[in-house]
């Protein structure tokens, strides 16, 4: 013997090794479970790239850095109604993201103040941001410098802006809803963005803001009852299609005279002024009759649908003799050189599906606590919020919710039902009572009645009489 180790044994060594490593869990993802009351930043600087952390439903006051690359931070529910994380210091964003592949979902997210937002995005590539509700906070979500991101299903709200992207590039912003923010979605020097199936309404000055962008595409989206719907400001080459585009105050459209070779085709148009087009170079309003659904369900590709409120757009009023679903006369944009030699008719329009806000409750009121049933009635809805406590915060989106009122007080009880054609809403009042107050009341009630006192002493003399009798 030589004093060495053998082949086998050296063999057999390595194996051991191996299977330490892998039992010992190194390099494995792991779930970290946040319980209410825990930090999450505390499971965020414990983490490692493929790590899990779960979330359990309560309110978390705190600020949050990433820096971890790969990471999944989403709500133990799915729902963001019961999971919110507040902003310890408003001067600061909530969630700070400077990492790639991160994921956040399923929280509320608030009270981001100063210029910052509920999701601040740096240098970011591949996260995904989805299923939230951002609400009270200056930007809702913000993206700089960041590539490749997706930003979907959330709702954005009561803020200066709901979603910016700011030199971000190849983003998917898409099933968001952005509703009363100054700006719903503002896209400043960004390219090749997809921006498709959003809802943008009631925004104070615009539904989309377009500045310096380049081959961006908007597509299928909803931007109704807006100062403004859609503006282009020095961009070029974006594609402007298959969007609903009604009921904004100023303006459905506005592209300057520096935007040059966009394509705005098989919009749906209904607003007081639908464009305002300021010329530019090689923009596109049709395209030679192609065979397709269009917009408003006629057979052929071609133009836009061009309505106004009060019933008379060219697109309502024109002739279609042929009945290929495209007018028999060009509509020439109103201060403009351009036309729409192919304007969609309005034979085959048909009137959005609107929700009905309704419910029912099992009870009216009563006294403290009280627990009352709220039943859902409307119709036509894809979305229900409950506001239960007259403070315009949501705090349900069950069908049939039961809410627990524990101060006495009045409450007017809101559900606002809504789909991808707008919204609606109905109002309840609960009276919830002291405790004591409504069987007090009785009794002082039946104590003032006339003749309370000579019955109440003839009953008396009966009690008395019947002991003597046993």
């Amino acid at each position: 013997m030589n004093g060495g180790i053998g082949i086998g044994r050296l063999t057999t060594l390595l194996l051991v090794f191996l299977i330490l490593i892998l039992s010992s869990g190194i390099g494995a993802a792991n779930e970290i479970l946040v319980h209410s009351g825990e930090s999450i930043q505390a499971a965020v600087n414990s983490a490692v790239s493929g790590d899990v952390i779960i979330v359990q439903p309560g309110t978390y006051t705190e600020n949050i850095n990433i820096t971890v690359h790969n990471l999944v931070i989403k709500s133990e529910s799915g729902n963001p109604v019961n999971t919110i994380i507040m902003a310890k210091d408003p001067a600061l964003d909530v969630f700070s993201i400077e990492a790639n592949k991160v994921t956040i979902s399923g929280f509320k997210i608030t009270e981001a103040k100063k210029d910052h937002a509920g999701v601040y995005m740096y240098q970011c590539k591949n996260c995904t941001v989805e299923n939230n509700r951002l609400l009270n906070n200056t930007v809702g979500i913000y993206l700089k410098n960041s590539d490749y991101n997706m930003i979907l299903d959330n709702l954005i709200g009561k803020g200066e802006k709901g979603i910016t992207t700011q030199q971000s590039n190849y983003n998917t912003i898409s099933g968001n809803r952005a509703s009363k923010n100054r700006y719903g979605f503002y896209v400043p020097n960004s390219e090749g963005n997809v921006i498709s199936n959003n809802t943008l309404s009631e925004n104070k000055d615009y539904g989309i803001s377009l500045s310096t962008g380049v081959s961006n595409t908007l597509s299928e989206n909803n931007a109704s009852n807006n100062g403004r719907g859609v503006y282009l400001g020095n961009s070029d080459n974006n594609k402007i299609s298959d969007n609903t585009i009604t009921s904004n105050e100023v303006y459905g459209l506005f592209i300057c005279p520096k935007s040059d070779k966009n394509n705005v085709l098989n919009n749906y148009f209904n607003n007081t002024v639908n464009a305002i087009p300021n010329n530019g170079t090689d923009n596109i309003y049709y395209i030679e009759k192609t065979p397709g659904t269009n917009i408003v369900g006629g057979p052929y590709l071609a133009g836009n649908y061009w309505a106004k409120p009060n019933g008379l757009g060219p697109s309502e009023i024109t002739p279609d003799a042929d009945g290929d679903g495209i007018a028999d006369k060009v509509y020439k944009l109103e201060n403009s050189d351009y036309v729409d030699r192919m304007p969609l008719v309005a034979a085959k329009v048909k009137d959005p599906i609107l929700p009905v806000a309704n419910f029912s409750t099992n009870v009216t009121g009563g006294h403290s606590p009280l627990s009352v049933k709220f039943t859902d009635l409307s119709g036509n809805e894809t979305e229900r919020n409950w506001d239960f406590e007259s403070d315009g915060t949501i705090d349900s989106t069950d069908e049939n919710p039961v809410h627990n009122f524990t101060e006495p007080g009045t409450y007017t009880v809101n559900l606002t039902a809504s789909n991808e054609n707008g919204t609606a809403s109905k109002s309840y009042i609960i009276a919830v009572l002291e405790e004591n107050e409504t069987q007090d009341a009785g009794k002082n009630e039946i104590a003032s009645l006339p003749g309370f006192e000579l019955i109440y002493g003839i009953f008396g003399l009966i009690a008395v009489f019947l002991h003597r009798k046993r």
